[in-house]
């Protein structure tokens, strides 16, 4: 995509070097959109020059000029007479501008998406997890920007969205990556443990704690097994999570896994270590939107609209993860949050659970 874009950017420069008093209805595109930034400074001269009082036979020697004045000598330099030449005879139809600026504007939103995912994976990598609300910000913050390429991309005349905001043939799904970005399986391990042990801590855990959280499938299999009986008040033990567990499509706890839950409980502390657990889920989430966007963008087949709209859905998981920890994170309480003493010695899981390392 990158030599179209580059072929689509000469068109678009070449034809307002052609005809340009066709630049007052180019406005839509703002300098920002080039990918080079000789296209950039070179379209915001062209801006600059009120070509009402320039007669066509000097336009070259007009534009030449105002390109002098540029104060960047390698910019002035990549922008020489000859450059300018070559560029006024790189359109294959002047009056096709509109449309070889709407292709530009659809080249820059897919490398803005593109660097935004890429922004959202490198600040989960950098991200602590009891910093987890400010990365969660930078993703709504991409979000933001997501709407204003989406806003941008409605100002381009109507006739050129409708020629290339086209529906992809093929239903278009990123590449699934290879392993989690985070996970704490010890946290996952005590706070089931803990649950088992003490199943009236659930009032307050499921409140913001999903199965979903859990990367083990084992462990999430307990858990969601726990929040079913739990929601029809019917006694938890390690006999009963397994019958209910049983009902659920998905890996099923081993009889190890549950005796060494039930072994391994402390009381009251599901409620801490439940968090650590959301904590490091949605900082892993906030890796896989980065990721699906990233991949999303550099897919040709979507048109900017679709692109939008694909970037969004994979935010959503986020957006409702933000809410979820805002309504965990909270002051503990005296007597009804202890901080946790070592723990007991958590399940053992199956080692390739255990290792998990960045997708990059």
């Amino acid at each position: 995509m990158k030599r179209l874009t580059r072929k689509a950017e000469e068109a678009l420069l070449g034809a307002m070097l052609f005809r340009p008093e066709a630049l007052s209805s180019m406005r839509w595109i703002p300098p920002g959109v080039f990918s080079r930034p000789d296209h950039a400074a070179l379209w915001q001269t062209l801006h600059s020059i009120d070509f009402s009082k320039v007669a066509r036979n000097d336009i070259p020697a007009t534009v030449t000029q105002a390109v002098a004045g540029i104060e960047e000598q390698g910019i002035r330099h990549l922008l020489s007479p000859s450059r300018l030449a070559q560029l006024a005879n790189a359109c294959p139809d002047p009056r096709t501008a509109p449309l070889y600026g709407g292709m530009t504007l659809e080249a820059a939103i897919h490398r803005a998406v593109e660097h935004a995912g890429e922004e959202l994976r490198h600040t989960v990598r950098r991200t602590e997890t009891d910093q987890v609300l400010t990365a969660l910000e930078q993703a709504d913050r991409t979000g933001q920007r997501i709407a204003q390429l989406d806003a941008a991309w409605k100002a381009a005349p109507e006739v050129v969205r409708n020629l290339l905001d086209t529906q992809p043939t093929q239903p278009v799904a990123p590449v699934p990556r290879t392993a989690r970005a985070r996970t704490d399986l010890q946290a996952e391990a005590e706070t089931v443990a803990s649950l088992l042990y003490q199943p009236r801590q659930l009032d307050e855990v499921t409140r913001w704690l999903s199965d979903q959280d859990f990367s083990h499938p084992e462990l999430s299999a307990v858990y969601r097994a726990m929040v079913t009986l739990d929601e029809r008040h019917a006694p938890i033990d390690p006999l009963t999570v397994a019958w209910e567990a049983q009902r659920h499509p998905g890996p099923q706890p081993s009889e190890r896994v549950l005796a060494e839950l039930e072994n391994g409980g402390t009381p009251g502390t599901a409620a801490y270590t439940g968090e650590q657990v959301l904590h490091t889920a949605a900082l892993d989430r906030i890796d896989q939107a980065g990721h699906d966007i990233r991949n999303y963008a550099r897919h040709p087949a979507l048109a900017p609209g679709a692109l939008v709209d694909h970037a969004g859905q994979a935010l959503q998981p986020v957006i409702a993860d933000h809410e979820r920890v805002r309504h965990a994170d909270r002051e503990p309480e005296p007597d009804k949050e202890p901080a946790p003493g070592a723990p007991a010695t958590p399940p053992e899981l199956p080692s390739s659970e255990a290792e998990m390392e960045m997708d990059l």
